[in-house]
C-alpha cells in the first residue's frame, strides 16, 4: 500500500526521535588478562632524584613502591641493577632491596609474574645491548633471588640494507607461567623461540615454541626441556 507523503514524514520523524532517546551504551569491561601472563605493571616517568644513578626506567608495582632499572652515573663493570624503592617525601629514594648486577648488559628489562605465594613475584629480566642475551630468572618478595638464566629470545627477522637479517628481541613480554603443585612451567605465546644453547651442544637454533618449555621444581632445579628429553641448567645464572 502508498503512504501519504504527510505520513510518511511523520514514521521517519519518530524513527529518529526515538533513535535520539536511547540510553548510553553500557561500557564493555576489557577481556581479563591471559593466564600466566606478564603482570600488567606500568612503565612511568622517574618519580625520584638521586645523584649517583642513571634512571633507564621505572615500573609502578601499585602498592605504593617502584622497581627502577638504574646503573651508576659514572659507568661500571656491574652495570645496570633492579632497585625496589619507595619514594620519600623530599623526592628520594628510600631503597628496600637490590638485584645482582647485570655486569656488561645495557638493558635489564623485567617482566613480572604471579606465583602461588601473594606476597612473592617473579621477574624475568631480559639481558642485552643491541639484541637480547636471554633472561634472568629470579624470585622477588622482600629482596631479590637469582635462580638461573634462560638461554632464549625471541627470533625476528627484519630488513637491513635490502636483506633479511635474524634478530633477537626480548621474548620477556611472552613468556607465560604456570604453577603445578610444587613445579613452575615457563612457555612462550610466540610461534617459535631462539635457543642460545640447546641440550647438544647445539648452539643458535631456532625450534617451534612448543617445544621448548623450562621447569623449575621444588628443590630448586631448574631445567630446560626440548620435546620430551631434558637437562638441568646451572642454578648460578651468568
Amino acid at each position: 500500500m502508498k503512504l501519504a507523503h504527510g505520513t510518511f514524514t511523520w514514521i521517519v520523524t519518530g524513527m529518529l526521535i526515538a533513535c535520539g532517546t536511547n540510553p548510553d551504551p553500557v561500557p564493555v569491561s576489557p577481556p581479563p588478562p591471559e593466564a600466566g601472563a606478564p603482570l600488567p605493571f606500568p612503565q612511568v616517568e622517574d618519580n625520584v632524584r638521586h645523584d649517583t644513578l642513571l634512571i633507564q626506567t621505572t615500573f609502578d608495582l601499585l602498592d605504593g613502591t617502584f622497581v627502577m632499572v638504574a646503573s651508576n652515573v659514572n659507568e661500571t663493570f656491574e652495570g645496570v641493577r633492579l632497585i625496589h624503592y619507595r619514594p620519600l617525601p623530599d623526592s628520594a629514594a628510600g631503597v628496600i632491596a637490590t638485584s645482582s648486577p647485570g655486569y656488561d648488559s645495557w638493558t635489564m628489562l623485567p617482566t613480572f609474574h604471579a606465583t602461588p605465594d601473594p606476597d612473592e613475584r617473579l621477574i624475568l629480566a631480559n639481558f642485552g645491548e643491541r639484541e637480547s642475551w636471554g633472561q634472568k630468572l629470579m624470585t622477588f618478595d622482600h629482596g631479590f633471588e637469582d635462580i638461573g638464566f634462560l638461554d632464549v629470545a625471541l627470533p625476528v627477522r627484519e630488513t637491513e640494507n635490502d636483506t633479511l637479517v635474524l634478530k633477537r628481541r626480548d621474548i620477556g613480554p611472552y613468556a607465560r607461567t604456570a604453577h603445578v603443585g610444587d613445579t613452575l612451567t615457563i612457555t612462550f605465546a610466540t610461534d617459535s623461540v631462539y635457543l642460545y644453547e640447546g641440550l647438544h651442544n647445539d648452539h643458535d637454533i631456532v625450534l617451534p615454541s612448543h617445544k621448548v618449555r623450562y621447569t623449575l621444581d621444588r628443590s630448586g632445579v631448574l631445567m630446560l626441556w626440548v620435546g620430551g628429553a631434558h637437562a638441568a641448567l646451572p642454578l648460578s645464572p651468568v
